[in-house]
């Protein structure tokens, strides 16, 4: 706050401070929980969760309601044959076959029925289903985890890209600046008539060169950006500097990934269980009230029993079905040898990226102390030809490049440190932790 005088009256001026804050990485982190893919596969685990309810309710039987009401063209009737004494020849009666006929239902009929049904046996087909969507909703958390581990990678990526582009627009705007400065100092010579026009121009066109490459790269570093917004549906601005990373001891077997596939090769097991369940018989018991009757209160009916109430016991076994159980058996089985053939190779291929992650994390540390060994070689020498240039003892290509490869000796260094930041971190997180 400050008091000033204006017009003859005093005002008070307020100053806000303004903290540009970059986001760090671990902020970065927590918004992938924001992240659309993270929300679909959280959705996938509400929908497991559903299955799993699924096929525990199996396990309790069914009650099921039925009414109906059917009406017949014709009064359902009953034929009966008989044979009467119709007269008498001597001894004998004579005697007439009689076709007579009787109602035996109505034309309007109605059913209601309530109807409880328990699977007694299945050959364990219903507690291994019931396992195997246990054993999916585990997998789906597991997917989830994974499906985050992926995109801290892809994060990690881009705010290292993103590091070095930023790094590499300072190292230009300080070539920039240092081109300027050369091009006062010869503005200067050219007046004293020490150097000629096209020194001028040259230092002009190199000038508005790295002014272009500042631009290409702030729409680079732009793109980064965007992309990184659209993974964490967030808008990012901003970044902070490398975060100090540790490389810590492997555990691969700890991956998301790798625990999912330990799960799917459970699953292929309890779908091998299932198919075998064919060969055993099903037991099922059903118990029920059920009455038929001549009106919609199920309360009369002329020609039967009102009341047809029924508990039943029923066993099913299928003999033959032309090997298609045997078949379904076989098919388990494939796919379960299948499932851990793919898991062996997959475990490989991780351990084998985990390898490269190390040789690559190594190589930009040695690369990392050429590249600071350069750049105090590369300042020294543009400060050397700078002080020539200044004398007039120097041509302007000499100096041109020197800023330019002091400028790239910058932008290496800070894109090596942000590929050993990345490296860092992929190693540990593809290490398993």
């Amino acid at each position: 706050m400050k008091w000033k005088m204006e017009n003859g009256k005093w005002k008070i001026i307020f100053f806000v401070p303004v903290f540009l804050m970059g986001e760090n990485f671990d902020e970065l982190v927590k918004f992938i929980n924001n992240s659309n893919t993270v929300k679909i596969y959280q959705k996938n685990i509400e929908i497991q969760k559903q299955k799993l309810k699924e096929a525990k309710a199996k396990n309790y039987g069914s009650f099921d309601f039925e009414y109906d009401y059917s009406h017949l063209f014709q009064t359902p009737q009953m034929k009966m044959n008989s044979m009467q004494p119709v007269g008498v020849n001597g001894n004998l009666l004579i005697y007439k076959k009689i076709d007579t006929q009787m109602p035996v239902g109505n034309k309007d009929n109605f059913v209601g029925m309530l109807k409880y049904s328990y699977p007694l046996f299945t050959g364990f087909a219903i507690k291994n289903s019931i396992e195997i969507e246990k054993l999916n909703l585990i997998k789906s958390k597991l997917d989830l985890q994974n499906i985050k581990r992926v995109l801290i990678l892809n994060v990690a990526n881009i705010y290292a890209g993103i590091y070095a582009l930023k790094e590499k627009i300072k190292a230009l705007n300080e070539a920039k600046k240092a081109l300027l400065s050369a091009k006062e100092q010869a503005l200067a010579l050219y007046k004293e008539g020490l150097i000629n026009k096209s020194t001028l121009d040259e230092i002009d066109a190199k000038y508005y060169e790295t002014s272009a490459d500042i631009d290409e790269t702030k729409a680079k570093k732009q793109t980064l950006f965007n992309t990184l917004g659209y993974i964490l549906n967030k808008s990012i601005k901003s970044i902070d500097s490398l975060p100090d990373i540790k490389l810590k001891k492997e555990h691969i077997l700890n991956r998301p990934d790798i625990k999912a596939i330990q799960e799917t090769l459970k699953i292929t097991q309890k779908a091998l269980d299932i198919a075998k369940s064919s060969l055993y018989p099903k037991i099922y018991f059903q118990a029920g009230i059920k009455k038929e009757a001549e009106n919609v209160f199920l309360s009369h009916n002329n020609h039967q029993n009102v009341d047809k109430s029924f508990g039943a016991v029923s066993l099913q076994y299928n003999i033959f079905n032309g090997g298609a159980d045997k078949a379904k058996i076989q098919e388990a089985k494939i796919s379960r040898i299948k499932t851990y053939i793919f898991y062996k190779d997959y475990l490989n291929k991780v351990k084998s990226e985990y390898q490269n992650d190390l040789l690559n994390l190594n190589a930009f540390k040695k690369r990392l102390d050429s590249a600071t060994k350069e750049i105090k070689a590369r300042k020294s020498y543009y400060e050397f030809i700078q002080a020539k240039f200044n004398e007039g003892l120097a041509d302007v290509t000499d100096l041109d490049l020197a800023i330019a490869k002091l400028a790239e000796a910058k932008a290496k260094r800070d894109y090596i440190k942000s590929q050993i930041f990345f490296y860092t971190l992929k190693s540990n997180i593809d290490g398993g932790n």
